[in-house]
């Protein structure tokens, strides 16, 4: 299992462990009805489809099924009471058994009318029967088909059963897209349950589920989605494109080339009594599902997959609210679930649903908690972003560190980058995701969601300084003006703009820039002996990357005069080694825009990373190179996926390894099983 963007997640689910026969996940669960057996598309379309869904007691006994369908995985329930499920379970044991069949436990609630009191009551009711079946077949694997009713309370009845059953594998949320514009609900059902029950579960939800709702479902952590309610929406004539369902009898231009719309479906449209019309409309409708989960899943692997859940919202209020309440109301909890970087992932901003993502909320909290102005600062300078990243090699920015690099006081500059969504970014983390990864329109007007996130930004950093240090603007547009103004109007810093003609980079600007560099530069004026051994342009970021991944202090720490850095020949790692000792302290790769500390690197801070970043291992020597929970003996609360931790021996003496992080703490809490983290140095023997 790895960790996505969100809670989001890539794993595998076990069939046989004998066989060696898994399914991938996210996926859709298919289900299986007479009349879709009997349909030749339908048995060539999904015959590899890894899993499906039976409900037909027939399906268990028939050797045409497990002939046909011998590598797929299966699930089964029952739409009768639960006592019929037990009978059912019972006569046919040994084929659960032996097929690998997970019996879904059913919770069918013949009434429409409920009150809280009443909810409950079935609600325990149901709990007290599953627990009696559960107990009763530990061998076998279930899932648990949970019921709420509208009254998200009532999750908290179901946390012992799970807690108590290893037996039970899945958990089907039933009903919880039944109150979809109650969305603050679900979620606060999915992250009471997620803080509950062991991350390994498998999260599954069934009812009224459409397609489009399906990429943000699974950015919430759901594994499985039953596509059954695709049957529904067909038997009532309904055409589902993604973006909107529509009546069959409108359809005109039939945008889908699937097996069913370039055979009779056209021509059966307009029928208003017709099987075989149903039958490729529920044909049609699975095939839709099925190829939007495959989006998903590439989407996840090779793309922004926070993009993706952005656009397909869009379509739908409801998803796009829950996205946005997620992000704000939600980030502390997310925060620790979702990576914090990704590699090879450009980032396209589609709008306001951009601003708040997880990674970018977590640039703006590291980078406030976390950095300190250098002590030798004489000059801010406040600059404009570019399209190209990083901002340096960008021509425009080329061009204003050609005029900076004039001034021998150039390390004293203190440079900052105004931008979009991500608001204020020092030149020394230009390299860091996400930094290094977005992409935006740039059309020159802000709205008040952006200008209000780069000028709090702005004003807390620069509060930060000696308000005798002078600071120069180099803008063109109102929208930054207006941020500078907003921010620093209330501040005692003195502010010099520079004049802007026919662009920033214009030769006349460059001057005008330069001539301003000149009048502001010896304004303020601070010795700092230890100046020297930082201002090298690499070393300053270093330092400032270090104080950003590990916390304030940790590169001036780390970098002496005895450090020095190699970059390779293209400059995509740059090792960085202690002239003396001539070992590794650690290199920073630019795609990813870490820096990765080695063991001996970290043993030159460990007095001061002990409380941050850790896990103690349940040892004093790691083998092989990837840690398994049950390795873990204690940990700290503020572990990420793909951030760096540091592995303690047993006694908390000594750092015997260096690792990145597969999952984050929550994760770590709540599970006794799996992949922690990839270790990538550790203590020889």
């Amino acid at each position: 299992m790895s960790k996505k963007i969100g809670f989001s997640r890539i794993g595998r689910i076990i069939l046989s462990k004998e066989e060696k026969r898994y399914v991938s996940s996210p996926n859709i669960v298919i289900p299986i009805k007479r009349s879709l057996v009997n349909m030749v598309d339908f048995l060539e379309e999904f015959e590899k489809h890894p899993l499906f869904l039976i409900s037909n007691e027939i399906f268990l006994k028939i050797s045409f099924l497990r002939a046909k369908f011998k590598e797929n995985g299966f699930l089964y329930t029952h739409y009768g009471m639960i006592e019929k499920f037990q009978d059912i379970l019972e006569e046919n044991k040994d084929i659960f058994l032996e097929d690998n069949i997970i019996a879904l436990i059913p919770f069918n609630n013949p009434t429409t009318v409920l009150n809280r009191e009443f909810a409950r009551r079935e609600v325990e009711h149901h709990i007290k029967l599953s627990q009696e079946l559960l107990s009763k077949n530990p061998n076998l694997n279930f899932g648990i088909t949970i019921k709420l009713f509208g009254y998200a309370e009532l999750i908290k009845l179901y946390f012992p059963l799970i807690q108590n059953n290893p037996n039970v594998k899945i958990l089907n949320f039933n009903d919880l897209f039944e109150y979809k514009r109650n969305f603050r609900k679900i979620l606060q059902i999915i992250f009471e349950t997620r803080k509950e029950v062991d991350q390994n579960l498998l999260f599954m939800i069934s009812g009224k589920i459409l397609p489009n709702s399906f990429p943000l479902l699974v950015y919430l952590g759901f594994d499985l989605i039953d596509s059954s309610y695709m049957l529904y929406i067909s038997s009532k004539n309904f055409y589902d494109t993604v973006e909107h369902l529509l009546p069959i009898h409108k359809m005109q231009f039939f945008p889908c080339s699937c097996c069913a719309c370039k055979g009779n479906l056209k021509k059966l449209a307009s029928d208003k009594f017709s099987k075989e019309k149903v039958e490729q409309l529920a044909l049609h409708n699975l095939i839709t599902a099925k190829n939007q989960m495959h989006k998903i899943k590439q989407f996840i692997k090779t793309e922004d997959y926070r993009n993706f859940v952005e656009k397909s919202s869009m379509n739908d209020m409801t998803l796009l609210s829950m996205l946005k309440v997620l992000d704000h109301q939600y980030f502390e909890e997310i925060r620790y679930e979702t990576p914090i970087m990704q590699s090879d992932k450009l980032i396209e901003i589609i709008g306001p649903t951009s601003y708040f993502r997880p990674d970018f909320q977590e640039y703006r909290k590291e980078f406030m908690n976390n950095f300190n102005p250098e002590p030798w600062t004489k000059l801010i300078i406040l600059l404009p972003c570019s399209a190209k990243k990083p901002y340096s090699e960008s021509q425009s920015h080329k061009k204003f560190l050609d005029v900076m690099h004039k001034f021998k006081e150039f390390p004293d500059f203190q440079e900052f980058i105004i931008t979009s969504p991500l608001g204020v970014i020092p030149r020394q983390l230009e390299d860091i995701y996400p930094v290094n990864s977005y992409d935006i329109s740039v059309t020159g007007e802000w709205d008040s969601e952006e200008i209000s996130i780069a000028q709090d930004m702005l004003k807390k950093i620069i509060m930060r300084y000696d308000p005798e240090i002078p600071i120069i603007c180099h803008f063109s547009g109102e929208a930054y003006h207006e941020i500078i103004n907003n921010a620093l109007s209330t501040l005692p810093h003195k502010v010099f703009f520079s004049e802007v003609f026919n662009g920033v980079s214009s030769y006349d600007s460059l001057k005008s820039f330069e001539n301003l560099i000149i009048k502001c530069k010896d304004i303020f004026h601070r010795f700092d002996p230890k100046k020297s051994q930082y201002h090298k342009s690499w070393i300053r970021k270093f330092v400032k990357i270090l104080d950003y991944q590990f916390g304030k202090g940790i590169g001036t720490a780390l970098f002496s005069d005895d450090v020095k850095i190699y970059p390779n020949k293209d400059k995509t790692h740059i090792n960085i080694r202690d002239v003396n000792s001539k070992k590794n302290i650690g290199v920073f790769i630019k795609k990813s825009g870490q820096l990765e500390l080695s063991i001996y690197g970290s043993n030159i801070i460990k007095d001061l990373i002990k409380n941050t970043n850790f896990i103690v291992f349940d040892g004093d020597h790691i083998n092989g190179n990837t840690l398994f929970r049950p390795g873990v003996k204690n940990f700290s609360e503020d572990l990420k996926p793909n951030k760096i931790a540091f592995i303690w021996n047993q006694t908390k003496e000594e750092i015997i390894g260096i690792a990145r992080m597969i999952v984050g703490s929550p994760y770590i809490k709540n599970s006794s099983t799996g992949p922690i983290a990839k270790i990538y140095d550790k203590m020889k023997k």
